[in-house]
């Protein structure tokens, strides 16, 4: 098979692994998607070897074997810039020590709301910044009725999101910290969003606990990370409970979004002001009661 048609197989097998993963195919079928990727990795295809590694790490389709992952990324990073990157920062992260050690700040009891500052590192929150920054989009929900995507009413950021396939090793790091302070496990989480406001964008009042028949449906805490600090405006605003909050780089909120029946909380209501000057970067995770890929 000739190069190109080597590529475009490539591609093909790692769009079906998305799509079994995501349960678009049938049920959702995480050996299946990890099969896919790995096909498609032995073919040489750049994101398929990338994703080979970051669903063997995650344990994804497999028993997690974070050891393999690393041989793996050491193997791919001598011909790969962005592994071998990735390897480097990888020996410089702090955030899964420092959230097994944090302390967080109580700013409400009941609904609890808390902070914990300095939790992930300026180089961390950069990190973050520079690999949605190519991603960015703007901000869509899906509509419940057609299934299809249209505008957010109620935000106008522009944001990014790291699914499994591309939730590589930096990623699933910070993801550890997250489920580590929020007192969750990784794999509840879903997708790490990085959100951008410019002057005058804003997330207007809303609920994260989201809805639908099954309690699993339900996002029991949100975790916030300021990933910079120069600009003005744009603090997290909780009406029901008088409540603003501004952090600086590196500092993670979270606050759970459901009551202990397990009901959206109505205390809840919260939004982002809009930006008077700069640009507001943040990262966003929502985080459920069980594994989210199991939810699908």
């Amino acid at each position: 098979m000739a190069g190109e048609a080597l590529e475009r197989e490539g591609a093909r097998l790692l769009a079906e692994a998305e799509a079994r993963l995501m349960g678009d195919i049938g049920a959702p079928d995480a050996k299946a998607a990890y099969a896919l990727v790995e096909q498609s990795a032995r073919l040489g295809h750049s994101d398929g070897r990338r994703a080979w590694v970051y669903l063997t790490a995650a344990g994804i389709g497999r028993a997690a074997d974070p050891e393999a992952a690393r041989a793996m990324l050491a193997e791919l990073a001598r011909e790969d810039r962005f592994a071998e990157v990735q390897l480097a920062f990888l020996d410089h992260m702090s955030c899964e020590r420092l959230a097994a050690e944090a302390v967080a700040e109580t700013l409400c009891e009941d609904p609890p709301v808390r902070i914990v500052p300095k939790l992930f590192s300026a180089a961390e929150c950069r990190y973050l910044m520079l690999l949605g920054a190519p991603w960015l989009r703007t901000a869509m929900i899906i509509d419940d009725i057609t299934g299809e995507g249209r505008i957010d009413p109620k935000r106008d950021a522009q944001t990014s999101d790291f699914p499994p396939l591309a939730e590589d090793l930096v990623v699933q790091s910070i993801n550890r910290a997250i489920a580590t302070a929020t007192g969750t496990r990784p794999e509840w989480g879903e997708p790490l969003n990085i959100l951008r406001y410019g002057p005058g964008q804003q997330y207007r009042p809303h609920f994260d606990a989201g809805g639908g028949e099954r309690p699993e449906d339900f996002r029991h805490w949100t975790a916030l990370i300021w990933l910079n600090e120069d600009y003005a405006g744009g603090e997290t605003h909780f009406p029901e409970l008088k409540l603003k909050v501004r952090g600086g780089v590196g500092d993670l909120l979270m606050f759970r979004n459901v009551d202990l029946e397990g009901r959206a909380d109505p205390r809840l209501l919260h939004a982002g002001l809009p930006v008077t000057d700069g640009i507001k970067w943040m990262a966003s995770r929502w985080i459920r009661s069980r594994d989210f890929l199991a939810s699908r």
